[in-house]
């Protein structure tokens, strides 16, 4: 027959188990100096080094970029340096990841920008072409049919 057993007896018993089995996380290099800003956590050492990763990457970018103007020139560096921001405070990698990636937008991210937007120019030409095949014709008909009289 099982006894009930007191609740001092079961503590003395369970508490150190409970202490022993407990799991502390171990702490990141990237969740150093954290400042809380709005309710958000900004890890601000990982924010500096991708700061400085496309700072110091942009004078290594591709010849295609010195055709631009200065202000063209800071206007994708700006770019750049949001994006790299805003991913470092979502999904907070660590130092080195940070770093790295920070360097290789910075000497191409130009290309990618580039790239995406000629795609969306393609994109939206495509959209434009079918659009104009279809205005004017005569729902059900072809695009040949109302032209013999």
């Amino acid at each position: 027959m099982i006894t009930p057993v007191a609740l001092p007896k079961f503590l003395a018993g369970w508490l150190p188990a409970l202490a022993v089995a407990t799991v502390v996380p171990e702490p990141k290099i990237g969740d150093l100096g954290i400042i809380v800003i709005a309710g958000m956590p900004i890890p601000m050492v990982t924010v500096a080094l991708g700061f400085l990763g496309i700072i110091m990457a942009r004078p290594l970018a591709r010849r295609g970029e010195a055709e631009l103007s200065w202000a063209m020139f800071a206007l994708v560096s700006g770019i750049m340096l949001i994006l790299v921001e805003l991913w470092i405070v979502e999904s907070r990698p660590g130092w080195l990841f940070a770093f790295v990636v920070a360097i290789g937008l910075g000497f191409s991210g130009y290309s990618i920008i580039e790239l995406m937007g000629e795609q969306v120019q393609t994109f939206i030409r495509e959209i434009f072409t079918r659009a104009k095949s279809t205005i004017g014709q005569r729902p059900g008909a072809g695009p040949n049919d109302g032209d013999s009289l």
